[in-house]
Order: structure tokens, then sequence, then C-alpha cells
């Protein structure tokens, strides 16, 4: 049984390597040399300066999602099918489950002034 631990453990340990999820600034740069821009252009699609987009690419700051999505479009990557996914799960889990109900509810007078105190 140990042994069968230990292959799932290290199985697991190769496929988070394998499949690493966040995109980085290399997948930027892989972007922008495939669709044939600049850092300038790139970084002029989202009104920031070129240094800044350079450190996107270099890894030194973290880009946001809306620069992102603004860089796909501009490089020819459709974000469609991930969108009309991510909407499909609206049908499928109303707004009001999402948050927890608060246990006192947020507009009642504290105990003490209930209390007259």
């Amino acid at each position: 049984m140990l042994f069968v631990t230990r292959v799932r453990q290290a199985k697991r340990i190769e496929l988070v390597g394998k499949y690493d999820k966040r995109f980085t600034g290399d997948d930027l740069r892989r972007m922008r040399k495939v669709a044939g821009k600049t850092t300038q252009e790139m970084a002029n699609l989202v009104g920031v300066e070129r240094g800044t987009y350079e450190n996107y690419e270099k890894g030194v700051s973290k880009f946001p999602y809306e620069y992102f999505e603004v860089w796909c479009d501009a490089c020819g990557i459709n974000l469609n099918p991930l969108r009309e996914q991510i909407l499909a799960l609206r049908d499928k889990i109303d707004d009001t489950k999402l948050w927890r109900k608060s246990p006192t509810p947020r507009n009642s007078k504290s105990s003490n002034e209930d209390n007259g105190k």
C-alpha cells in the first residue's frame, strides 16, 4: 500500500509540473511573436509603457486578466469557448446560492440597543 501511495504522489507531482495552468510572461512573449507584434504595440493596446509590458513578459510584474483578454484578442486567440463555459455555469448555480447567509442580519441593531442599554 505504501508503494502505491508513493507512485500516486509521484504521478501527481509529475502532472502538476507538466500541466501548469497559470499564464506566464513566456506565454505573452509566445503570443506576441506568433502574432508578429512588437512590445510597444502590445503595450499600446492596454495603455501601459513599453517597459511595463516587458516586465510582464519577463515575469517581474503580474499582469491583470483584463489586459490578457485584450492581448489574446489582438493575437487572434479566441477566448469565447471559455467565456461560454463560464456563462453556462450561471445557469447551473444561481447568484443567490454563491454566498453563505450571515448568522446576524447586517442592518439589525446590536443586542445592547435592543435591551435599552
